[in-house]
């Protein structure tokens, strides 16, 4: 019997950057590739990293793969940086420098979310274009609330066609079946992606045909918020998220946001009634901005610079 797919493992690839700079990556995703899937962190490497060559781990990774990073660290020593982009620990055994979603415990870590990959931010190139969205994230725009940007909706369009969700995923495990069920039963919501009903259109071009957008975290951890709240915010929906209260508050104004963590099924079902029915609750939520202060990518300038 062939038990290959047990032994450890640790994907590979390597980025040459025109002044001949050699990045290592480990740990990433099968099919990385660090020009196209990472364009903003060899930019940044380059220009803020003094070592010549870096060697960095990504966070696809499993238990059984732990001796294979501590031998490697032993033959090799520690990764120069830990880059995630999932929710997934700093694992400062294995890494000088951890970039993710964890509130810093120390001096050589730095919480930049996902969602901030995205963001439009000055002095720094933003291309490639991020396809799947189809856009960068305008800060100005994250700024504003939703009714300054897109059109107003009067009361009488409001009664005479309540707003219906949408929900864009490509699974329905853990708590997203039951939010689905409890948002299609009290407001409807139509459902895309690969198993459910395919669809080519960017992801903002696609919302930009609803007022609202369920998308709720995968999980609830330290930390752990994703691109999907913004992206409902600029293709002008209202974002339902489920996080943790005190993680969305890190990076997100909650008054933009409806958030259903921790409610029982019947209060689920209330909340969200009470956003497609009551107009001044509608009108409230994009009467808010999402950002209520600038982002800063300071902190993550000056730990890529020690």
């Amino acid at each position: 019997m062939d038990l290959s797919f047990k032994k450890p493992k640790l994907s590979f690839s390597e980025l040459r950057l025109p002044n001949g700079r050699l990045l290592r990556f480990d740990g990433f995703w099968p099919g990385f590739n660090a020009e196209t899937d990472f364009a903003l962190w060899p930019q940044l490497i380059n220009k803020y990293c003094q070592k010549q060559n870096l060697r960095i781990l990504g966070p696809f990774w499993k238990r059984r793969d732990l001796p294979l990073l501590m031998e490697k660290v032993k033959n090799e020593g520690k990764w120069d940086l830990f880059i995630t982009g999932e929710s997934r620990d700093n694992p400062t055994e294995f890494a000088k420098k951890c970039i993710g979603f964890r509130l810093p415990i120390g001096p050589n870590e730095v919480r930049f979310p996902y969602w901030q990959w995205y963001l439009n931010w000055l002095n720094l190139k933003t291309n490639p274009q991020y396809l799947r969205f189809g856009e960068h994230y305008s800060i100005d725009q994250l700024m504003q609330p939703i009714n300054k940007q897109f059109d107003e909706i009067s009361k009488k369009s409001f009664i005479a066609r309540p707003p219906r969700a949408v929900l864009l995923t490509s699974h329905l495990k853990r708590h997203r079946l039951s939010l689905y069920r409890q948002c299609k039963f009290s407001i409807g919501c139509d459902i895309y992606g690969r198993k459910y009903r395919p669809t080519t259109r960017t992801k903002k071009d696609l919302l930009s045909d609803y007022k609202i957008n369920l998308c709720p975290e995968n999980i609830a951890a330290q930390g752990y918020i994703t691109e999907k709240i913004p992206e409902a915010f600029l293709s002008g929906c209202i974002p339902i998220t489920y996080c943790n209260p005190a993680d969305l508050a890190l990076d997100f104004n909650p008054k933009a946001v409806i958030n259903l963590f921790g409610l029982s099924r019947w209060n689920i079902r209330q909340k969200l009634k009470e956003v497609a029915s009551d107009y001044e609750v509608f009108s409230k939520l994009r009467s808010e901005p999402l950002l209520l202060d600038q982002p800063t990518i300071d902190p993550l300038i000056e730990l890529l610079k020690r």
